[in-house]
């Protein structure tokens, strides 16, 4: 359910951190702790927190878009944490309807990252529909021209429209309609 800033300021405590205040703690607390659990715990609430428009512009100013996006990078480059990594693409899909993510993510090289992800994980659906769905919120004109050229990703929406799973077939199906379409 989306919150309205009334209800925000009701449900926080007499003399408690507000959300801007909270949501820049647990992105602080992710850099500050080395201990895998702890920082899956704080991906897990922040990409929960991603689910509500509300919270994009403190998610923003936290600059939680740019850890997801940091752990996804990392995910293609190395071993990362399942979880991390499930967070982390879960979060930015939940962001990524935010025209300013939408940029930084663009901007980033993320298209290709988004790719890449879904290549090295291609077998595991939670990350699989969560690329996906994240693409489909990224694609407009532009954008679905540089995803139709894309060497990785193209051929493997094809393989994946015919997945057994039919949560990852119609999503890989639906997303190579919308990359013809636009």
């Amino acid at each position: 359910m989306f919150s309205t800033h009334e209800r925000l300021k009701r449900r926080t405590p007499e003399g408690g951190i507000n959300r801007r205040t909270y949501l820049k703690l647990l992105v602080d607390e992710y850099y500050e702790t080395s201990n895998v659990e702890a920082q899956q715990q704080v991906t897990a609430n922040l990409a929960n927190f991603a689910y509500d428009p509300i919270n994009w512009p403190f998610l923003l100013e936290a600059k939680a878009h740019e850890l997801f996006y940091e752990i996804i990078q990392q995910s293609t480059q190395g071993v990362v944490d399942r979880l991390l990594v499930l967070h982390a693409i879960v979060g930015l899909a939940n962001i990524s309807l935010d025209p300013d993510t939408a940029e930084y993510i663009v901007r980033s090289n993320g298209l290709r990252r988004l790719a890449e992800l879904l290549e090295r994980h291609h077998t595991n659906c939670e990350i699989v529909c969560n690329v996906l769905t994240c693409f489909a919120f990224l694609i407009n004109d532009d954008r679905a021209q540089v995803l139709r050229k894309d060497s990785i990703l193209s051929p493997l929406l094809e393989q994946l429209r015919q997945d057994k799973n039919p949560r990852i077939a119609n999503l890989a199906t639906v997303l190579l309609e919308d990359i013809k379409l636009k």
